[in-house]
């Protein structure tokens, strides 16, 4: 039964960035079944949201160039612009047509592929791969579609379904895989493309619907858009390896410090050494097991991530005295600590140096708290390492 509440506790806590997406889902799905069908002038104006919302993700993707839903959103845009130029053209008719029992089979396995594809730089070179990718299988489909060539004809249709078999079980498939990823990672980006994955496939499933095109789509759009925000403010003003605030949080949180307060910098000691021995993703994971640590060791306090190898703690309404022993606790606690690092069979032993400074009444603002006890620290490291020091 432990066992059990154990394997749980590794779900729950990743299901931490479903509220919004969820939300969002909930309220299409509702909108459709209550509020459907919806009149013209409405339908054109969700449609045109749509595609702003789109444009607007993707533009904001490109400005920081990240790739990671560009191509997932860029897919599910040229798929909305098919669906609505196959109804277009051959009306209702269009379930029964080869070009649109293709999409409907290359889309899932599509948006599959590109959810699992790393969050790199947009603008490279590597990325014009995955532009011609897409374009074969697009020429494909319409190559397949203009000799009248149904994927999965094999397989059959249900009667009660607009998709036939393998494409339901290609939905299916990824549904299941997106959702056991999103809820492992616990990512943002992860769950919101799980909920947008569901949208475009819901909008797709009921196609027939002019409302249900717009609605779920616009859903997704929505989805997209919203995580993307709220993931460029986590990146902006939080550290993206270890989580902590950045150096950014700590420059405009310094208006909100109290009259008193203290404030510990903490110093990875030989940061370059361990950089030149483990390289870059060997460091990363050392600083993420410090920061561990740290917060281990102070989870109440506000934590800051202010260089690579700098880490500032803020002791609310603490002297220099208190802080001293609270950050000497730290230092304590990771010069005790065995880090196990991949690749590695003995533990490693990693220290850390820092240096406590007080507000005074002669200071105009945090940085020059935390100016002096760097320069405490640095003239503390001429001599030794693995120290707590006062300024």
């Amino acid at each position: 039964m432990r066992r059990l509440f154990r394997y749980l506790e590794k779900f729950f806590p990743l299901l931490k960035n479903t509220y919004l997406p969820a939300v969002i889902f909930t309220v299409g799905l509702l909108g459709f079944y209550l509020y459907q069908p919806l009149d013209e002038a409405r339908l054109h104006s969700f449609h045109n949201i749509y595609l702003a919302l789109s444009l607007l993700c993707l533009l904001l993707l490109f400005y920081f160039n990240h790739s990671k839903p560009f191509f997932f959103i860029l897919v599910s845009v040229v798929a909305y612009i098919l669906l609505n130029f196959l109804k277009q053209k051959y009306g209702e008719e269009y379930i029964l047509t080869p070009e649109y029992a293709n999409l409907s089979i290359l889309l899932p396995p599509i948006l599959l592929l590109l959810y699992y594809l790393p969050d790199t730089r947009l603008r490279c070179d590597k990325q014009l791969y995955i532009f011609l990718a897409l374009w074969g299988v697009y020429a494909v489909g319409e190559r397949l579609a203009a000799n009248g060539i149904t994927l999965g004809s094999a397989l059959g249709s249900l009667a009660y379904a607009v998709l036939n078999n393998l494409s339901l079980l290609l939905i299916g498939i990824g549904a299941a895989a997106l959702f056991i990823t999103g809820s492992l990672s616990g990512r943002l980006y992860d769950i919101a493309l799980f909920f947008a994955y569901a949208e475009i496939c819901l909008g797709l499933y009921y196609s027939p619907s002019a409302s249900a095109l717009t609605i779920f789509f616009g859903c997704s759009s929505l989805t997209f858009f919203s995580s993307l925000c709220e993931h460029l403010y986590n990146i902006t003003y939080h550290d993206s390896l270890t989580g902590l605030y950045s150096r950014k949080s700590f420059l405009n949180h310094t208006k909100t410090f109290p009259l008193k307060y203290s404030i510990a910098l903490v110093l990875i000691d030989d940061y370059e050494r361990l950089s030149k021995v483990f390289g870059q993703r060997g460091l990363n994971a050392l600083i993420k097991m410090i920061s561990l640590r740290i917060v281990k060791t102070e989870p109440e306090t506000q934590i800051y991530r202010y260089s690579p190898e700098e880490f500032v703690i803020l002791f609310r309404g603490e002297t220099k005295n208190s802080a001293f022993e609270r950050t000497e606790n730290i230092r304590r606690s990771v010069a005790s600590a065995e880090f196990i690092l991949k690749g590695f069979q003995k533990p490693l032993k990693l220290t850390v140096s820092a240096a406590i400074s007080e507000k005074k009444r002669s200071d105009a603002n945090a940085v020059e708290v935390l100016s002096r006890a760097g320069k405490a620290l640095q003239k503390a490291g001429r001599f030794t390492q693995n120290i707590t020091t006062k300024a």
